[in-house]
């Protein structure tokens, strides 16, 4: 063993600051983007948002201004790069701008939709309007508290009554509990499914005894579609076990789950489509992305702090972040756009005619006409949408697989789906085709498909198999 001192020249790539901040950037879609630039606005003394750099400023003093200076070539820089900014994004006058904004929100403030009503609240509301003891209502508010978000009970009646806080008279809690299951919506306070689905028969007082027997012993059967096993067992007729069936199917299993509040998701599209006489024009939505200017304050600060290299340094570095960040900014507008429109050219038929013209279209594909990395693609495209002639659509979704032709074309996978979806709504549903019946009407219409593929294909979308699909 020895030590030694070497010398190795080696090549290696190492991505700059720069280009790691575009990357995050060009991830994100534009609400993203809009608190990023309000997390920086607020970190960053440099970033000044609203407001155009040097407006205020007479020519002829920011002229002198600079010639007497030692940072000259610095601050031409700074100016030419604001103004190639400025006019790259076309903002218009940035007090209109935020007087427009402050009145979208009082708006949006204005229209947005109050706090429904939940699950608990609602029980909660009946059972104080009833005329019950005292302690029979402690009783049933326990009880609600220990329903889940489906309205039954999170563990069974013996635990929920050990568990009471206050425990009552076995009576009081055995009436709350009959309280709490006759209030609306029916089911509520079942301890299972078969219990939920019996006490939603219970409300309507006549007796069922076929879908009594099909709930507490043929679930299963059920699910599997084994009516004719199911109707021998109760020694009834297919018809009867159909009507049982039916009655069983307007039952809801989760009544509890429609009074949970949700919230709503708005999407915003990155990019809109619109056809203006008979020619498709796109845009990147960057209506409410504020203009990005170099503070004004920070120059001077710079201009003033020559004898204090700390500051200056701090300054400048600060100024530098700005700048890097107006350019990943300007730059993923740009990449953003040169990917939609070189998508609408390639999905033309589809944005003219429908989602019935979608193309096979693969990232590779469109990275070659942008002539960008197939990575830059998955970047611009993540968690963005696209406004077209047709709908609101996820980028990603034209990017899609396809089938072979028997012509040489590429069927889009998506219209494979659609294509099984349409064969199997029209077939017939006593006698329901089978995977390889699909795919064999699909190689009579040209599409060289296989009996697995289709039924990939058809698990995907979730459609039953031809056994569960089949009517008695």
């Amino acid at each position: 063993m020895k030590l030694e001192l070497t010398q190795k020249l080696e090549q290696s790539q190492i991505l700059a600051p720069q280009m790691i901040l575009s990357m995050d950037i060009l991830l994100l879609a534009t609400a993203e983007l809009e608190q990023r630039i309000q997390k920086e606005f607020a970190e960053n003394p440099a970033l000044e948002v609203g407001e155009r750099l040097g407006e205020e400023k007479k020519p002829a003093e920011a002229a002198s201004t600079k010639a007497a200076e030692p940072d000259t070539e610095l601050f031409d820089r700074l100016d030419k790069f604001q103004s190639q900014h400025s006019q790259y994004m076309g903002h218009d006058d940035p007090v209109r701008i935020r007087r427009d904004a402050s009145d979208e929100r009082l708006e949006m403030l204005q229209n947005t939709e109050g706090k429904p009503q939940g699950l608990k609240e609602l029980l909660m509301q009946q059972i104080r309007l009833q005329t019950l003891r005292t302690e029979t209502v402690q009783a049933a508010e326990e009880i609600i508290n220990n329903l889940d978000h489906r309205g039954y009970l999170l563990g069974t009646v013996e635990e929920i009554y050990e568990s009471m806080s206050q425990r009552s008279m076995r009576k009081d809690f055995d009436d709350a509990l009959a309280a709490v299951r006759a209030l609306e919506p029916a089911g509520i306070g079942a301890e299972d499914l078969k219990q939920c689905l019996l006490l939603q028969l219970a409300r309507d007082r006549q007796p069922y005894p076929i879908e009594t027997e099909i709930i507490l012993h043929h679930l299963e059967d059920l699910r599997q579609n084994k009516i004719p096993k199911i109707a021998k067992d109760l020694h009834a007729t297919v018809d009867d076990i159909k009507d049982a069936i039916e009655i069983i199917s307007a039952l809801d299993p989760l009544p509890g789950a429609r009074y949970e509040p949700s919230s709503t998701v708005y999407i915003r599209p990155d990019v809109i489509v619109e056809k203006v006489e008979d020619k498709l024009q796109v845009r990147v939505e960057n209506g409410n992305l504020p203009p990005l200017n170099i503070s004004e304050t920070c120059r001077q600060i710079l201009r003033e702090s020559r004898g204090n290299p700390e500051v200056a340094q701090f300054v400048r570095k600060k100024i530098e972040s700005a700048q890097w960040l107006i350019q990943a900014v300007r730059q993923r507008q740009r990449t953003i756009y040169d990917i939609a429109v070189a998508m609408v050219e390639y999905q033309r038929e589809f944005m003219e005619k429908g989602p019935q013209q979608l193309r096979a279209m693969r990232m590779q594909t469109i990275a070659d006409l942008v002539s960008v990395h197939i990575s830059t693609i998955s970047r611009a495209i993540k968690g963005k949408h696209m406004q077209t002639p047709w709908g609101l659509y996820e980028m990603r979704y034209f990017f899609t697989g396809g089938v072979g032709k028997a012509d040489g074309e590429v069927e889009s996978r998506r219209n494979v789906y659609r294509q099984i979806g349409e064969i199997i709504e029209t077939e017939d549903k006593k006698s329901p085709l089978s995977d390889s019946d699909i795919a064999r009407v699909l190689r009579e219409k040209g599409l060289n498909i296989a009996r697995r593929t289709v039924t990939k294909y058809r698990e995907q979308e979730r459609i039953p198999s031809s056994r569960l699909r089949r009517a008695y």
